[in-house]
């Protein structure tokens, strides 16, 4: 049975300076199509109708004379921000008191969520304020032409982007939504929490039990899905997050710019000669990372446990798990102050 998609129309512009076609002028786009025909019983029409809407760039052909090569150059990568500047743009007083405001109008369904999933209430609450200032900023790029330009143009992580796509098809047409309507970041995230297509399919959850998943409008549902999605990447309940920690020269090379699972216990390390605070358990297993800031002499190194790791599966940047929990407890202990 060929399952049908809600369709709306969208005005797609041109790029000025590039010829652009329709994407379902491209062998690779048609390819995606039949297979979403085949595989899970889209309609052929229906998905000709919608990727018409997207325009892509015509490659260039090669030149038939061939030019000498010319020497690469080293284009020197991008020093990503620092944690003192990524921190400003989240840890900031408005983030915290229009933290304090939304946890105070959805007490009910946060208290909920935390009971029911054993998700803290501020940090679902620092998640949606980080995310999109508690559903102030959830983007203006349609999602469909966005995933669809990443999927078959010219970007990197093409596989990863195609199967985005695939999952936001399923998504729109399991949740009845006109596919072409919907609009989040410009890689594909979505909604209150920004989820990404396979995200939405696999954690957003029905919270206000109304008969459908709405990530767009619904705070509801949306604090539901951040507490089921930390959940369902085995959160600790009442575990710790991270600590700072002053390391030895001779073991500065153990804390990671990059993210760093925890993987030995906390035993170990004492035996390496590492000093801890005697309130962590022996048995817990403990990583160190590398904060860089502006200033390399004010670089801050964090002892981090479990649950920090798991922050970083919402988004995979220790700076933002960082973020989060620093947030989380400025607003928690604003919360608190008004009881």
């Amino acid at each position: 049975m060929i399952r049908t998609l809600l369709l709306c129309v969208v005005i797609v512009s041109s790029n000025a300076h590039a010829k652009t076609i329709p994407s379902t002028n491209f062998k690779s786009v048609q390819e995606f199509i039949d297979r979403m025909v085949n595989e899970h019983s889209f309609s052929k029409r229906e998905l000709n109708i919608i990727f018409s809407t997207v325009e892509l760039v015509v490659p260039e052909k090669p030149s038939a004379i061939k030019k000498p090569k010319k020497e690469a150059k080293l284009v020197p990568k991008k020093k990503p921000i620092s944690w003192d500047k990524y921190r400003g743009l989240f840890v900031n007083n408005n983030r915290i008191q229009d933290g304090i405001k939304f946890w105070k109008s959805h007490h009910n369904t946060i208290q909920k969520a935390e009971k029911e999933y054993s998700i803290p209430s501020e940090i679902i609450v620092a998640v949606l304020g980080i995310e999109t200032n508690y559903g102030q900023t959830k983007g203006k790029h349609p999602t469909f032409e966005a995933l669809t330009k990443r999927s078959f143009g010219n970007y990197r992580r093409k596989k990863f982007y195609k199967d985005e796509l695939e999952s936001f098809l399923l998504m729109v047409r399991e949740n009845s939504i006109p596919p072409l309507s919907i609009k989040g970041s410009y890689a594909g995230a979505m909604g209150y929490p920004q989820f990404i297509s396979s995200s939405y399919r696999y954690y957003a959850v029905d919270f206000n039990l109304d008969g459908k998943i709405d990530l767009f409008s619904n705070p509801i549902d949306s604090i539901g899905s951040i507490a089921n999605y930390f959940s369902k990447h085995y959160w600790q309940d009442g575990a710790d997050i991270a600590t700072q920690i002053e390391l030895k020269r001779e073991h500065e090379s153990l804390a990671k710019r990059s993210i760093n699972k925890p993987k030995k216990v906390a035993k170990f390390w004492r035996d390496k000669g590492i000093d801890m605070s005697n309130t962590i358990a022996d048995d817990a297993k403990i990583a160190f990372i590398l904060l860089e800031q502006d200033e390399a002499s004010n670089n801050e190194t964090w002892l981090t446990f479990w649950n920090f790791y798991v922050l970083t599966r919402y988004n995979h940047d220790n700076r933002y798990a960082m973020a989060v929990h620093q947030l989380a407890n400025k607003i928690k202990q604003g919360f608190n102050s008004l009881k």
